[in-house]
Formats: C-alpha cells, sequence, structure tokens
C-alpha cells in the first residue's frame, strides 16, 4: 500500500506549494486545503485516492467554503479522513468554537464517504489502521439512475442494507457526469 503513495520529505523547500499564493496574516485555511489538495493534486489520479486531514477544523481564512470543499472531494471521488485535534478549555469543556469545528469536520467525512476520529481518544496506530482497513474492505456498487440525462447535477441517492445490524457508509450522493 505504501507504495502507491507519494512521500515528500521533511525539509520545508521540497513541500509543494497549493492553491493560491498569497500572504495569510495568520489563521486557518481549513477549507482550502482541502480544496486545493484535491483540486490541485489528487483529482487526476488514478485509483482509489484518500485525504486525510488533521486539525480541529476551524476556519478562519479561506477563499473557499465548507460547500466548496465537500463538493469538490465529491466531484473528484476522494475519501477524506478527518483526524480532529480539537484543544479543551481549562475544565475540559468545549467552547462553541471546537463544537462547530467538530461538527464540520463530521459532516465533511461523511459528505464524501471517509471517517472520522477523535485523536483524543485514540493513538495514531489505532486511528492509521482503521483508515487503512477501511480502505482495503470498502467496495463500490453501481446502478443505472432512472434519468440518464448529465446535467452536471449533484443527486442524493440512500442505500439501506437488507440485512439489520449490518453496517453501512457511503457517500451521499454523485455528481451526474
Amino acid at each position: 500500500m505504501l507504495a502507491n503513495l507519494k512521500i515528500y520529505e521533511k525539509r520545508p523547500e521540497h513541500f509543494p506549494e497549493i492553491g493560491d499564493i498569497e500572504y495569510r496574516e495568520s489563521g486557518t485555511a481549513f477549507y482550502d486545503s482541502i480544496y486545493f489538495s484535491v483540486q490541485e493534486r489528487m483529482a487526476n489520479e488514478n485509483g482509489r485516492r484518500a485525504l486525510l486531514v488533521f486539525s480541529d477544523g476551524e476556519d478562519n481564512s479561506s477563499s473557499h467554503d465548507e460547500m466548496t470543499a465537500i463538493e469538490a472531494a465529491q466531484a473528484a471521488n476522494v475519501l477524506v479522513y478527518t483526524i480532529r485535534y480539537t484543544q479543551r478549555m481549562k475544565h475540559g469543556e468545549l467552547s462553541a468554537r471546537n463544537k462547530y469545528g467538530i461538527r464540520v469536520m463530521d459532516r465533511i467525512a461523511k459528505e464524501t464517504g471517509g471517517s472520522s476520529f477523535d485523536a483524543t481518544e485514540m493513538k495514531p496506530k489505532e486511528y492509521f489502521a482503521r483508515i487503512a482497513e477501511e480502505l482495503r474492505t470498502s467496495y463500490y456498487i453501481g446502478y443505472y439512475p432512472a434519468d440518464a440525462m448529465k446535467d452536471e447535477s449533484f443527486r442524493k441517492i440512500v442505500i439501506r442494507p437488507l440485512v439489520d445490524g449490518m453496517k453501512l457508509r457511503a457517500k451521499t450522493g454523485y455528481f451526474a457526469r
């Protein structure tokens, strides 16, 4: 599996630039990190693609919004796995901003067919193993839609298992292309 990964050296001068090259005062461009990773690095790659995002889910400097990031991943058929590092307040409570970041990361993972993990509840070895297992054991299914029009619209789908207790996770839809 590692043979298919692109590995970059840890020296900053070897990391590729993605997205708009502009000066940012400060902050996190969370949505841009997903959008530009998908658009510039993954959209034209062949085979199964997954993006792992390590963050608290808070964004305060992106030029793209949450839906644009989700749509880019869905259109390119990229699964987004989110690994949350949410800092708690003094008494272990979450701020409203923290809660919003958690909901954002959960939604992005769900809408793209990935999973969301809380890094404070498990070790990296555990969530990497779960992601690898999910990628190894996932299946693609296909069907022919009643409306064969390729109008670039997003079409919602619902998949229900016939067997009770079966765990099923799927993207929320697809683009008619």
